[in-house]
């Protein structure tokens, strides 16, 4: 119920309808990315919307996976994992690599700083060591520190993620 809640009741979770918490957070827009890593010459490859900037002074991002996704194999401190921005062309792409079937043999890429691939028609990259996994919940959260950046189209709109959907962005000029 809307601003209803009870100090004492330490046991919301469970009153939460887990399908219902998902419907109102797809309701919050984010932008899509393909986080990659290389590990031990295994290629990466993963289609996230839980990333964001964290800091600027210190550089660092973030993003959430599942505590269960096969990516954490790539993922230790020091590690390193490149997030690919991608653009509304690239939808395809972005379930190439939530579906994970010969996921680079699918697409374009060149080894990024640390060997992470960079999606050669992404918008723009940020290549990440990994500093810090912090459990939260079914998932765990990767800070990196930025340590190479690169825009690699100056045109082109983000590719977003919507009620559980991906969408093109309708800008106003």
């Amino acid at each position: 119920m809307v601003g209803q809640t009870t100090d004492g009741d330490k046991d919301v979770a469970n009153i939460i309808d887990k399908r219902e918490l998902r419907a109102i957070f797809g309701r919050f827009a984010t932008g899509v990315t393909v986080i990659t890593a290389n590990y031990s010459g295994e290629l990466f490859g993963v289609t996230v919307n839980s990333f964001t900037s964290l800091s600027l002074d210190p550089p660092l991002a973030l993003f959430c996976l599942h505590s269960r996704s096969s990516f954490r194999a790539a993922l230790g401190v020091g590690s390193s994992f490149t997030v690919n921005i991608l653009s509304e062309e690239q939808r395809d792409i972005a379930a190439l690599f939530a579906s994970g079937v010969d996921r680079f043999l699918k697409v374009n890429s060149v080894p990024g700083r640390g060997g992470s691939p960079v999606l050669t028609n992404s918008l723009a990259y940020a290549t990440c060591e990994v500093e810090q996994e912090v459990p939260g919940g079914d998932h765990v959260i990767v800070i990196g520190r930025v340590i190479d950046i690169g825009l690699l189209r100056r045109e082109g709109k983000p590719l977003a993620f919507f009620a559980g959907a991906m969408h093109k962005i309708n800008t106003y000029q």
